[in-house]
């Protein structure tokens, strides 16, 4: 299978569209298909090509890189919108258009090829003028499908009446290589020189008032006994200015992906925020990256108990589920997982063994399935 992958994104960065898309594309050049990704190119953007992308992210994987000269850059509409019947006219020698940008929910059928969509967006839920639009895509005879990261994405294209057999839930993935061998917090912990002290609740992503990370520094506040440590600095912002007055709280820089796992592991207790605002406010995270990574690093998380990350962490099985947006019910929650070393040790290896499962490898071997069965019938 020959598949073009158009990106909306001209320069590298750190935001987890670009990790998930670059470590898609490498999974699927892993399992044979043979992918090229297509990146427009403004007149400042840097020249770049597949190696770069590949150290950048540090993934291994023989997709391929072309980048297109185009005013037409940015994730906002109506760039997007251009960039991408732009794109779609650069499918000589591919089977298959393959993308993650929002327009091809409504712009699809400009392909001449056949198409599929990728996002983590219920986007018929919160935008409900583009119900009409994404269910004429659907219709297409050439739209082999869409590809949500979650059920709880997917449900909302089915509510509207997208066909199931056009409907796939591909969770994302982790690569687990990079997680092993697996260390102690103390391990860890002497391996980054952290400083001994009381137990560590770490959280590791942008740190952004979008993420939720008010109710980690309410928690703080609350327990001074633990020691919160928020790993993805770039600077200084919201969150690092609020957290400066917060003795128990450390803010550490952004994490390379290869030193990501010794951080969580350097954790007691990994943190997903336990906020409603990511889903419901912003609706910009919905099951969020850093699950997985948390997920393979196979210790215990404190999550909130939300209908996306319900999909993958159970209560008392993989994850410890709190109220969101009660930080004092989600402060006794941690501090009862602190106290409770059997706990903890059943839901990391909960969590490690849910990792299993949930490879880049194993995602991608499940699209390409979906695309060429689908394709088999167009």
């Amino acid at each position: 299978m020959r598949l073009i992958y158009p990106v909306l994104w001209s320069r590298l960065g750190r935001k987890a569209d670009q990790e998930q898309s670059v470590s898609t594309a490498a999974a699927f050049a892993r399992a044979g298909a043979d992918v090229t990704l297509v990146m427009p190119r403004g007149p400042s953007d840097p020249a770049l090509d597949a190696d770069a992308l590949r150290a950048w992210f540090q993934v291994e994987g023989p997709f391929g890189l072309v980048q297109r000269r185009t005013p037409f850059r940015g994730a906002h509409f109506p760039m997007s919108a251009l960039w991408y019947l732009e794109s779609s006219r650069l499918v000589k020698g591919a089977n298959v258009l393959y993308s993650r940008m929002p327009a091809a929910f409504a712009g699809g059928g400009t392909s001449p090829i056949p198409f599929a969509v990728e996002h983590y967006q219920p986007w018929p839920d919160r935008l409900p003028f583009l119900r009409s639009m994404i269910r004429r895509t659907a219709r297409r005879p050439h739209c082999l499908g869409f590809i949500l990261h979650s059920d709880f994405a997917a449900e909302s294209y089915r509510r509207i009446g997208v066909p199931e057999e056009k409907l796939l839930v591909a969770h994302n993935g982790v690569d687990l290589a990079r997680a092993l061998p697996r260390r102690s917090p103390g391990e860890a912990r002497a391996a980054l020189g952290l400083a001994e002290g009381g137990p560590v609740a770490l959280y590791a992503g942008r740190l952004s008032a979008r993420k939720g990370l008010d109710q980690l520094l309410a928690m703080a506040r609350l327990r001074p006994e633990i020691r919160f440590v928020l790993v993805g600095s770039e600077g200084e912002g919201e969150i690092e200015r609020a957290a400066a007055g917060i003795a128990n709280v450390e803010v550490r820089p952004w994490a390379e992906p290869d030193k990501l796992p010794l951080w969580l592991q350097a954790a007691d207790i990994l943190l997903i925020p336990p906020s409603s605002a990511p889903l419901r406010r912003h609706g910009d995270c919905v099951l969020p990256l850093k699950t997985f990574a948390y997920l393979a690093a196979g210790r215990p998380i404190l999550a909130p108990a939300s209908p996306d990350t319900a999909e993958l962490l159970r209560d008392g099985e993989t994850a410890r589920l709190v109220p969101p947006d009660d930080p004092a019910a989600a402060a006794e929650a941690l501090a009862g997982l602190i106290g409770d070393s059997a706990l903890r040790e059943k839901l990391a290896a909960g969590a490690a063994a849910l990792a299993e499962t949930l490879s880049w490898d194993r995602r991608a071997e499940k699209i390409l399935g979906f695309l060429e069965k689908r394709l088999r019938r167009t």
